[in-house]
């Protein structure tokens, strides 16, 4: 078992980390992946749906943006420990609100409360593989803790989707009761993890000025992807039950095949990664399958297929994109300063998406304007320019 954890990466301190990560998850994706199909109930509308979840998906952008920086900052002051303790108390006051507020605006903020744990977690999360792991263990690491977060969006989904057809509620508290044991557990580990060295003082300025060159193309790169992606991540959800009239259940169910998808490429491609001399390739392939994916959705449906079959190829294919994952969270954790490796890493997340997170509210006008099919294609077509320029700017080596 010792050699299978080292071969792993996995160590006491990354044990911690996957309870939180993996806790939190299945906490959240219970009820997270049916709050549009929610709101298009609540408010018998899908006009009003698409409007609700593209200024909740705008306003998610700006607080997880906000929450990198804050979340960097927790872990380079406090120490990964701490800041991973606190990223469960914003969820907390989520589901407190949703359970008390019944209104749509109410069941918006709460949601995104519910998904601030994980900006918050990210920089602990990459300071605790950089200062803990292994060079050569970092991308089996991250494809563990990606196995362990992906886990939840295939649990969550199937089981959300079951309870949600009970009711609203059941599905919510549900999710308290996976909350709530997963702090109790988080507290016991975290209490072993051991504490950092003093922090670094050095202002912000500086530690954006501190991130290699090539780790910024890559950054821009990733901001025209995502503006891509958020064209149709948030609006998947009512296009497969609004517009091709599939169930809750079902959609749960392609939410679930993407997730199953993406763990089974994780272990063998991140040992793969650890013994290649580029990470450029793995990232590549995600950046293409990001763009494929909105093209996919959009397309594949009308070429005669039956439905949930090319949507079945589709949400596969959606799952395929994680394969470079693990390397591209590898390059970046080798690339920035370890002195100020936890600040860095929020900084650069959190630029990322406040830059990208008006992509919802544009996907907004153009669903009611030209229709959801050419709305995923612009973003297909937005993600296409990231995709050209990180395979002709960015040079990362191990």
């Amino acid at each position: 078992m010792r050699r299978l954890a080292d071969w792993l990466g996995i160590n006491r301190a990354a044990l911690g980390v996957l309870v939180v990560v993996g806790g939190l998850g299945l906490s959240e994706e219970i009820w997270r992946n049916f709050l549009s199909i929610y709101l298009n109930v609540k408010t018998g509308d899908l006009a009003k749906a698409v409007g609700y979840m593209g200024i909740y998906s705008f306003l998610e952008n700006l607080v997880e943006g906000l929450g990198y920086f804050l979340g960097g900052t927790f872990a380079h002051r406090l120490g990964p420990r701490v800041a991973l303790a606190i990223s469960a108390v914003p969820m907390t006051v989520g589901f407190t609100l949703l359970l008390s507020l019944h209104q749509p605006w109410a069941i918006v903020i709460g949601a995104l409360l519910l998904t601030s744990w994980d900006p918050l977690s990210v920089p602990a999360t990459f300071e605790v593989v950089g200062s803990e792991v292994a060079a050569n263990r970092r991308n089996i690491a991250f494809s563990v803790q990606s196995i362990q977060k992906r886990i939840p969006k295939i649990i969550g989904p199937l089981i959300g989707g079951v309870v949600f057809a009970i009711g609203y509620w059941a599905n919510l508290w549900l999710a308290v009761g996976v909350l709530a044991a997963s702090v109790i557990a988080q507290i016991t580990l975290l209490g072993r993890m051991k504490p950092m060295p003093e922090p670094d003082p050095m202002p912000a300025r500086q530690v954006l000025a501190s991130i290699p060159p090539d780790l910024k193309r890559l950054l821009t790169a990733e901001i025209f992807l995502r503006w891509g992606d958020w064209f149709v991540r948030d609006f998947a959800a009512l296009y497969v039950v609004a517009v091709l009239g599939r169930t809750p259940a079902e959609y749960g169910l392609l939410a679930s095949l993407t997730a199953f998808t993406s763990l089974l490429t994780y272990i063998p491609v991140g040992k793969l990664a650890d013994r290649s001399s580029s990470m450029k390739p793995f990232i590549g392939i995600t950046f293409v399958l990001f763009t494929l994916f909105p093209f996919s959705l959009t397309l594949l449906p009308k070429t005669g297929l039956p439905i949930m079959t090319a949507l079945c190829i589709t949400f596969v294919l959606n799952g395929l994109r994680e394969i470079g994952e693990p390397a591209r969270k590898a390059a970046i954790t080798a690339g920035m300063p370890p002195r100020i490796r936890a600040r860095a890493v929020g900084l650069y997340w959190g630029l990322r998406s406040l830059f990208f997170c008006p992509a919802p509210l544009a996907a907004v006008w153009l669903w009611r304007h030209v229709g959801p099919e050419w709305t995923f294609l612009t973003g297909g077509a937005i993600g296409l320019c990231g995709t050209a320029w990180f395979l002709l700017r960015v040079r990362l080596a191990k």
